[in-house]
Parts: C-alpha cells; structure tokens; sequence
C-alpha cells in the first residue's frame, strides 16, 4: 500500500469527519485531525476499527483541544529505492557548489579547467558538512529500523550571491516509534553537521595568511578598495567570533570570508545549524523541543516565532533589512507549529539525553546569527 492509497483508503473511511493535515504525510505517517468537541470518543475507536477492517494501524493522541488520528500501514512493504535520483542530484550538487566556490574565487568565464577546479575546496567543504548532517538522521533513523530515504540534495545556480545549494533533505516512511527515537533523530543530524563546520573552521583560520598575504590573496581575486564593489558583508555571530578572535583572524574582514573556502563553509554550516535547531515544529530543533516537552512545545513555537517577527521588524524599520522575511511565511505554510504524535508518547527521554537536549540550545544561541547578511555601506 503507498502512502497515497493509505490515505485515499483512510478518508474513505472517516468520511470528512477529522481533517487530514496535508504536510504530516513528509513526516512518518499521515495525521488527520478534529477538534473534541466535535467527535465523540467512541467515534474515534470506530473509525480505528474500520481502519484495521482495511489493514490500516492508526494511533489517537489526545490533546487539550484536539484528536490527533496517525494512520499506519498495516504492512509496511519496501518501496523501490531509487538510488540513480539520489545520485544524480549529488552530483548535480557537486557541480553547482564547485562553480559557486569557483565564481567566490574571482573565476566566472570558465575558460580552463584550473578555474573550475578552484571551486573544488569550497565544494568538498559544504557537501562534506551537508552529507554529515543528513546522514546523521539517516543512521539514528536506521538505528532504530525505520524506513528512511537516502538524502536528496537540491543543486542551484543563480546569477546571484548564493551557496551552490538549498541544502538536503531525507524522507521517513514508516513512524517514528517513541520520543527517544524521534530525539535521536532529530539532533543526530545538527551534531554531527556543527563538528563538520567546528573541524572546516579550524582548519580554515588555521591556512589563513597573515595580513600582508591575506590582501594579496584578496587582491587577487578583486581590487582592493574597489570603489564599483556592493560591500557584502556576511553576519556575525558568538561561536564564530570567538574561533576568529583564538586565531587572531581579525584581519580577515566579514566583507571578505567568502572568498576562502573552508571558513566560507564552515559558516553556512553554523547558519544551517541554527535555522535548523529553532524550536518550531517540524524543525530539528522543533523535534527535539516537543520530545522533551510535550505539548508545551508549540507553546515554545509560538514564542520563538513571535521573536523572529519582531526581529523582522527590527531589521526592517532600523535597517530596510528584508533577511528574514522569508522564514515566517516558510513556518506558517510549511513548518507549522504543532508536532506530530510518535506512536508511544509515553517513554521518557533519559538524563543523557535531556542534557544533549539543553546542549542543543546552546548551539543554538552560539550559532544564530540576527543578520545574516547585509550591504555594508
């Protein structure tokens, strides 16, 4: 059964009376929803037994307002791996991100295959830091034998600043068993990617000349004090300040990071680590929010969404800043802010993880950055 026939199979059979939450399908098991006042229990227990007449498992979580029906098949089935799409956009995600790392190099006619090869660095950085990450919820997934997906990664090329990539993205296809599993999952993959940036950072400020090689270096790639130059600068933020200050990388300015491969990478590392660490709901941070506090974690959504609003407004108003416009409308089309039921809600996270839940935080606020990028004037 695919998820498409279990959920054609399964509104059938509730006939309109709970509402299928569209996104839930990209995450496990599809959810349909009603609100308590509107559905008796013992109307919930016999769509679940017709649901099982039709070889369908499903789980009710209740909440303060709502039934949350999960609806499962009854068995699972493997469905064709596709590894030649897999493959495919990884290398399509190579070639952008190496004429992206090239292009921030100061090559953009391509007229030799040492210009290309220049992106090379920069390239193997991100994908590296990339794949980690997505492999990390890949393993924990396997771990605790879930159907998941390899990682998809989405290549891009603008005639624009951007990274060569809009990053990746696994896919579960069977439902997450319990809160231990889904926390595993959901903070394997920002560890493991925040190491990655850790290692490329160090060993980027590491190779960093001194200050008198660092502007021939830049002095290579475009004139110095170039009066025609945008000023783009790259945001600061608490981690990333702190490895410059170690290395004594000052004379390294922000308008000019980019232009050095691994330190480039490793700061879209600590980016993505961060977008993806924000306590709102089917973000990593959103999943290991809502495995340590329950239904309190959409209250803690709506907090954090109410901050990235008024630091919107912030930008806006003192800057004309417009960085972050996007990710409000992205949470409410697509984020949202209520997170899905595993099947059994009632084990507990441990100590150990509970603290690696607080750790997770703590990265969280080292790695965000409030303006990630701006025109220096």
């Amino acid at each position: 059964m695919t998820v498409k026939e279990l959920i054609k199979i399964s509104r059938s059979v509730i006939n309109g009376r709970l509402t299928f939450d569209f996104f839930s399908r990209f995450y496990g098991a599809p959810v349909f929803k009603q609100k308590r006042h509107k559905l008796q229990e013992d109307e919930i227990r016999n769509i679940q037994d017709r649901l099982f007449e039709q070889g369908i498992f499903s789980h009710v979580e209740v909440s303060a307002k709502k039934y949350y029906l999960k609806v499962l098949r009854g068995t699972e089935g493997r469905p064709r791996k596709k590894y030649w799409l897999h493959i495919l956009l990884f290398l399509l995600t190579v070639l952008t991100t190496t004429i992206t790392g090239a292009m921030l190099r100061g090559k953009t006619d391509f007229a030799s295959w040492n210009d290309l090869t220049a992106g090379f660095a920069y390239s193997f950085a991100l994908m590296t830091i990339l794949l980690f990450h997505e492999m990390g919820h890949y393993l924990a997934a396997k771990h605790y034998k879930m159907q998941v997906t390899l990682p998809y990664f989405i290549p891009l090329l603008l005639p624009a600043f951007h990274p060569g990539t809009m990053g990746a993205f696994i896919r579960m296809r069977s439902s997450v068993p319990n809160k231990r599993a889904l926390f595993d999952i959901g903070i394997a993959g920002p560890l493991a990617g925040f190491i990655m940036s850790l290692l490329f950072l160090i060993v980027g400020f590491y190779r960093l000349p001194e200050a008198q090689g660092l502007l021939s270096d830049i002095a290579s790639f475009h004139p110095l004090n170039n009066p025609d130059g945008i000023g783009l600068t790259l945001g600061n933020n608490l981690l990333f300040n702190f490895i410059r200050q170690s290395f004594g990388a000052f004379h390294l300015p922000m308008d000019e990071i980019y232009h050095f491969p691994f330190i480039f990478a490793g700061w879209l590392g600590l980016f993505v680590t961060a977008l993806n660490l924000m306590p709102i709901g089917q973000l990593d941070g959103g999943h290991i929010t809502y495995t340590m506090f329950g239904d309190r974690a959409r209250a803690i959504a709506l907090i954090a969404f109410t901050l990235l609003i008024l630091l919107n407004v912030y930008l806006i108003s003192s800057f004309n800043s417009y960085v972050w416009i996007l990710w409000p409308i992205l949470i409410l089309i697509f984020i949202k802010f209520r997170h899905p039921p595993t099947m059994d809600n009632s084990i507990a996270l441990d100590p150990k993880r509970k603290v690696l839940g607080w750790l997770a935080y703590i990265i969280f606020i080292i790695c965000f950055i409030p303006v990630p990028i701006y025109i220096k004037l």
